[in-house]
């Protein structure tokens, strides 16, 4: 195109603030997923029969679910934001192997197993977009959850589950796992040193882990430096487990320690995820430490579990964002039947460390425009997006 005398005047007499404020923006987004079922009845079963039930339940919720609409409306999301970066929860695979005497017993479940991240990237490139993955952490793994079809003491399907939370990098920002040197590597990952547990008997012989973890990545984009951390802590209520705040708490303490000590000075910090954890939430009591501070208060207060100062505040981005609406991310009903957004919380968010200088965030996938042919809503949770400006 050529260039005029009054069109390069023009350019000459742009603001400098708002070239420069262009420049430096980055757009994130972080997307829960939802594997397609509530896992209270698993984790709360008090025997061997009501866990090989609540499985059984659970994945007839899975396949009822659909998860390839699901994750095609959600893929859409990402794919009209074309953000540089996007943090995934519970981005889950289940696959099943026939052990029993029920012919085709795996089929009786078929639309339940899936491999969530495999089908979220064949969903982006549907819709256009280039998207890779950049690293991942991977929490709940059972390599063979035996299941029961009938009354003899032979497993009829070996269940297999992983759950990851992934991190996708636009295809062309480039971007590289961090080494943060944990204690409890998981892929490019950490897992959490502290995680509930299913104490139940179940058909494995042993308890099972409710893993949870954290993953990043260091990313260039438009010419500057972002770490950029991802992560799903453990839920407070309802639980079986009556240290599961403790647990969700020691988690945030954990990942505030390791960003702290291991992030170059300097560097653009932002951390998002499914932090099951509110603005609203209390000061949780705590019969030995006394009071203890959730993981949304010890990211804002920059504190840790103990409210210990530790590093200067997170901003929550949300904050920033002119209007200040409540932006509730969660929950919609299990069934994703529900015919209006019943989401009642903000435990979806992005946090930055130092503040940026504006923010242009929105809440995705919670009208009911957005569902899908099925009526389902994409996920029990909203995505949250923001364009961040320094």
């Amino acid at each position: 195109m050529k260039i005029t005398l009054f069109m390069a005047v023009g350019i000459l007499l742009m603001p400098i603030g708002a070239s420069a404020g262009n420049k430096h923006d980055i757009e994130v987004m972080t997307q829960n997923q939802y594997l397609g079922a509530d896992l209270t009845p698993i984790v709360a079963a008090a025997d061997p029969a009501a866990f090989n039930a609540a499985v059984i339940a659970a994945l007839q919720s899975i396949a009822n679910n659909n998860l390839p609409e699901r994750v095609n409306a959600l893929a859409e999301s990402i794919a009209d934001r074309n953000p540089h970066l996007v943090g995934l929860q519970e981005v889950y695979s289940f696959s099943c192997s026939e052990t029993g005497t029920i012919p085709d017993a795996c089929f009786l479940f078929d639309a339940a197993f899936n491999n969530h991240l495999t089908a979220t990237l064949a969903a982006l490139s549907d819709h256009g977009a280039d998207y890779y993955v950049a690293a991942q952490v991977q929490n709940l793994t059972l390599p063979g959850l035996p299941v029961f079809l009938d009354l003899d003491t032979i497993p009829d399907m070996l269940i297999t589950v992983i759950d990851r939370d992934v991190i996708l990098a636009r295809g062309d920002v480039d971007a590289a796992p961090v080494s943060f040197g944990c204690t409890r590597a998981s892929v490019d990952g950490c897992n959490f040193s502290e995680a509930s547990t299913v104490t139940v008997d179940t058909a494995l012989g042993v308890p099972i882990s409710i893993e949870r973890g954290f993953v990043g990545v260091d990313a260039l984009v438009n010419g500057n430096h972002y770490r950029f951390v991802n992560t799903h802590l453990e839920v407070q209520f309802p639980a079986p487990d009556p240290l599961a705040p403790f647990f969700q708490a020691a988690q945030a303490t954990e990942l505030l320690l390791t960003l702290t000590f291991t992030t170059p000075p300097g560097t653009r910090l932002l951390v998002l995820g499914d932090i099951n954890s509110s603005p609203d939430d209390p000061l949780f009591p705590h019969p030995v430490l006394g009071p203890f501070r959730n993981p949304y208060q010890q990211l804002s207060t920059g504190t840790l579990i103990d409210g210990t100062p530790v590093t200067v505040p997170y901003t929550d981005t949300w904050n920033l964002r002119p209007g200040k609406p409540p932006g509730d991310t969660c929950c919609q009903l299990a069934e994703l039947s529900n015919p209006l957004s019943i989401h009642d919380e903000r435990i979806d968010v992005i946090f930055a460390l130092p503040a940026p200088a504006r923010v242009k965030a929105n809440v995705l996938d919670d009208e009911p425009d957005d569902k899908t042919a099925s009526n389902l809503w994409p996920s029990d949770h909203s995505s949250v997006s923001g364009r961040l400006n320094y």
